[in-house]
């Protein structure tokens, strides 16, 4: 090959490297110009904070956020407001990708830029599916939808090395490569390998055996020696760690100025005033015969078996082990005993209306030959004196009408009052939880339901007029009543208690975990005219003790440990660790499984701490 063609071959290089050069400058370019937009998909049953969270953690400014038919996003405008506002304040600006009806009208409410599934004429259509379609279907997004990755082309800030370069490097001082001289000196040096230098002996087989016995000896004591670990898991001692504060709720508008200088163990309170209205509907107990309706009716015999003679008045109750009432509808004696026997008398009697439960007789009275005690007597005195049938009772009919009695009537005043008393806490409940949402901060507000703080007016109940005696099945009572008590914000009060509680633990130990749940508190000061209560909070956590090798405490105690256990029993190292204070618990695992001590090397030995766990 001449020069000039080298040097032509040379320059095509070099145009070819700038040519790619170039393209991929443009491709760069290209890439940088693609905006930045992210998709994210909502459940059904996310929250607000839920979506939020969702949104905070994106870097991206543009965000299309699909919704579902029928979120529970959708559910108030409050929602979407509360999300815009938040998304306002990140520096994000959200859209809404939605077939729902009413999510798009809330959204234009709040300002919130909608795109249905629908290819229209009205904006640019993300996504297309079918117009009545309630299920969501995306199809693929276009390449100018898709987010921009980091791991995008991006332009090389170093100087590329052109061909020409690459070759004149290479190239040095020789041009020719004599091939014929290359295969001379291989063949030279296979030659030179091939010819032996030194000469050796057949080996004595006694020697090459001792040899291999005492390298397999030697090898065993080593997998003996280093081999051999174990790993010591160890469980802290714990303990139920309780504090208690006391702290002042103060009126946010009465002690504003003690507010702002941040006092010390004093966060804000807040009214809430609610009215109760409420409605029942009472059933009336009351029931008498109608025309058809009658009691049963027979003859008992009474017998008397006492010394003395006994006297019954008209409507005396004889009654049956069923509950059954009959009265005598006359007055009698009845002989005392004698040689003859007990004494007798036979009477009428008549059914009651209702039995001794209260439920209607009729026909129930209809019974055949029975014994019958008086209710009205002692215990000791039925066995003196009692009744008997032997014929049956007849004359019974079931048929009554239910009317409103005066009993019915009390009843429902006072069913009415315990529903509003009930029902006077909810309402301040959802009072307050309604304040939550509506804040524009994170907060998580509390009611004091205290007796001595909640504030109930007394119940106004009403009724219409002229019921009692009414032949009626049922009535309505209604009323209402007026509540008032305070509410703060809880995660204030958590985090005094955190911090207190922290202060609290011992320098050898770490606060394992705070149970928020465990929290209660006492009012033992109410200052109405300064607007303050005073409490005190308790709450409670594990701490347990800080084993920790990075750490100069947890390494001293691990460095004893290892020192006192290498080399012995496992047993015997199990005793030795679990009776130190700083621990509850102990396991060793050893490898080889069955390997019956501690290794002899210390960095053999590994150390595993476990959180402790309580429960209460």
């Amino acid at each position: 090959m001449s020069k000039n063609k080298k040097r032509d071959e040379v320059e095509r290089l070099q145009e070819t490297v700038k040519q790619d050069a170039s393209n991929e400058i443009d491709i760069a370019d290209k890439v940088e110009l693609v905006s930045t937009k992210k998709v994210i998909y909502i459940e059904i049953d996310d929250e607000v904070t839920t979506v939020y969270d969702k949104i905070k953690k994106l870097s991206t400014k543009n965000i299309y956020i699909v919704l579902p038919h029928r979120a529970i996003l959708f559910q108030s405008i409050i929602n979407l407001k509360i999300l815009k506002r938040k998304a306002d304040k990140a520096g994000k600006k959200i859209y809404f990708v939605t077939n729902d009806s009413n999510g798009v009208y809330l959204a234009q409410q709040v300002g919130i830029t909608v795109y249905n599934q629908m290819n229209n004429q009205d904006g640019p259509a993300l996504f297309s599916t079918e117009v009545n379609d309630d299920k969501l279907r995306i199809t693929p997004l276009k390449a100018t939808v898709n987010s921009l990755e980091s791991d995008a082309p991006t332009r090389l800030k170093e100087k590329k090395i052109s061909i020409s370069e690459i070759l004149r490097k290479n190239r040095g001082d020789k041009k020719y490569i004599d091939v014929t001289k290359i295969k001379g000196k291989k063949a030279e040096t296979k030659a030179k390998k091939e010819r032996p230098r030194f000469a050796f002996n057949a080996p004595n087989r006694h020697a090459l055996i001792s040899l291999i016995v005492v390298s397999v000896s030697v090898l065993l004591m080593i997998i003996y020696i280093a081999l051999p670990s174990a790993t010591v898991y160890i469980t802290p001692t714990a303990s139920v760690l309780e504090k208690s504060v006391n702290i002042t709720l103060a009126d946010a508008v009465k002690n504003r100025v003690e507010l702002s200088t941040g006092q010390s163990h004093m966060i804000a309170s807040y009214p809430v005033t609610v009215t109760s209205k409420r409605s029942i509907t009472h059933f009336a107990t009351g029931k008498r015969f109608s025309e058809r309706g009658a009691n049963a009716s027979g003859k008992i015999i009474i017998i008397n078996t006492s010394d003395s003679e006994w006297q019954l008045i008209a409507e005396t109750r004889l009654q049956n082990d069923d509950g059954l009432v009959f009265r005598i509808k006359k007055g009698v004696t009845v002989p005392s005993v004698s040689n003859s026997g007990p004494g007798t008398v036979e009477v009428f009697v008549v059914a009651d209306i209702v039995d001794a439960y209260g439920l209607i007789v009729g026909e129930r009275g209809n019974i055949g030959g029975d014994r019958f005690f008086l209710p009205g007597l002692r215990e000791s005195s039925r066995t003196k004196i009692y009744g008997e049938s032997s014929e049956a009772m007849i004359g019974g009919v079931t048929d009554f009408v239910s009317f409103i009695s005066d009993e019915d009537v009390e009843a429902a005043k006072s069913r009415i009052r315990d529903e509003l008393m009930r029902a006077v806490l909810e309402d301040l409940r959802a009072e307050v939880e309604r304040f939550e949402v509506e804040s524009e901060t994170e907060v998580d507000f509390k009611l004091l339901e205290e007796k001595k703080i909640v504030f109930i007016s007394e119940p106004k109940v009403v009724i219409e007029g002229g019921l009692v005696g009414s032949d009626r099945k049922e009535f309505t009572v209604s009323g209402e009543v007026g509540a008032s008590s305070v509410y703060y914000n809880n995660l204030e009060l958590l985090a005094i208690l955190r911090e207190e509680l922290e202060l609290k633990k011992s320098p050898q130990k770490k606060l394992l975990s705070i149970n928020d749940s465990s929290t209660s508190y006492r009012i033992f000061e109410i200052e109405e005219a300064r607007g303050k209560i005073k409490l005190t909070a308790n709450i409670k956590g594990i701490e347990q003790y800080d084993i920790n090798e990075l750490k100069d405490r947890g390494a001293k105690l691990l460095s004893k440990i290892r020192d006192h256990i290498v080399g012995k029993d496992i047993e015997d190292a199990k005793v030795f660790v679990q009776n130190l204070p700083e621990v509850n618990k102990v396991e060793i695992d050893s490898w080889p499984a069955w390997a019956p001590t501690i290794p002899n090397l210390p960095d053999n030995i590994d150390f595993e701490i476990r959180d402790a766990t309580l429960v209460e």
